[in-house]
């Protein structure tokens, strides 16, 4: 059975996808010599999907408002230090 599109997920549900997909890219980042070549690469290939899962996420809590802005920090930490873009993320919604 398929997995229905992202569009129709619940734009909270989106958050916690992010921190799953972020957990596992960042452990092959911080990690690499724990990955094979292929397996690292596709992982950190996932960082377009994850930012586009950080941009559709809509917290409605204070904590969920917390939650992404941690997530978003951490992120930014760790790819700025290998010289990649970090993720775009309105902050103030």
């Amino acid at each position: 059975m398929a997995q229905p599109p992202l569009a129709t997920d619940e734009p909270q549900a989106l958050l916690s996808r992010a921190e799953r997909y972020w957990s596992v890219i960042k452990d092959a980042l911080l990690n690499p010599e724990e990955w094979d070549d292929q397996e690292w690469q596709s992982e950190v290939a996932e960082l377009g999907h994850l930012y586009g899962l950080l941009r559709r996420a809509r917290p409605t809590t204070p904590e969920e408002k917390a939650r992404l802005s941690r997530l978003v920090e951490d992120i930014t930490a760790v790819v700025s230090y290998y010289g990649l873009n970090p993720p775009r993320v309105n902050l103030e919604s």
